[in-house]
């Protein structure tokens, strides 16, 4: 399964796209972030990315809502 390779294509894809000025692409990271859960628990062994993952999807989300503010 090629979950990790989709979940970093998600991710540069969304890096990408914010950097184009795009709320589009907190979007693409949320996704990103979601697909990562899974391949956490889809392998057991990787449970540290956890410490990234959800602080990366709360801070995620914290920015998509300040962008759609201020828009």
């Amino acid at each position: 399964m090629y979950l990790d390779f989709i979940a970093g294509l998600f991710e540069l894809t969304g890096l990408y796209v914010i950097g184009n000025k795009n709320k589009i692409g907190f979007i693409f990271n949320l996704l990103c972030n979601i697909l990562w859960i899974i391949y956490v628990f889809t392998n057991k062994s990787t449970y540290g990315l956890l410490l990234v993952v959800i602080p990366a999807m709360i801070i995620n989300t914290r920015n998509y809502i300040l962008w759609k503010r201020k828009l």
